[in-house]
């Protein structure tokens, strides 16, 4: 139980770093949204921000997925090794 308890923690903590990143992603580009519609001026440099903010979102997303892909296929792999044995 202890070491099923171990594994499950990086799961919490890069779940944890995931919600607080897809969190701010939604608060910040909301205020550039607001921004460049108030003032056509800032259009540049809000889409620049919210292409920084993207790419970074984009990078936790794709750690979440190879996570759960990488748990995924030990499951199955552990599992069909049982069934041969």
């Amino acid at each position: 139980m202890e070491e099923e308890r171990r594994a499950v923690d990086p799961t919490r903590k890069l779940l944890k770093v995931f919600g607080v990143k897809v969190t701010d992603y939604e608060a910040k580009t909301g205020v550039l949204l607001e921004q460049a519609e108030r003032d056509r001026s800032q259009l540049e440099s809000a889409l620049a921000e919210a292409v920084e903010l993207t790419a970074d979102l984009d990078h936790w997303l794709a750690e979440v997925t190879t996570h759960v892909l990488s748990r995924q296929r030990e499951v199955l792999e552990r599992l069909a090794k049982l069934g041969k044995s």
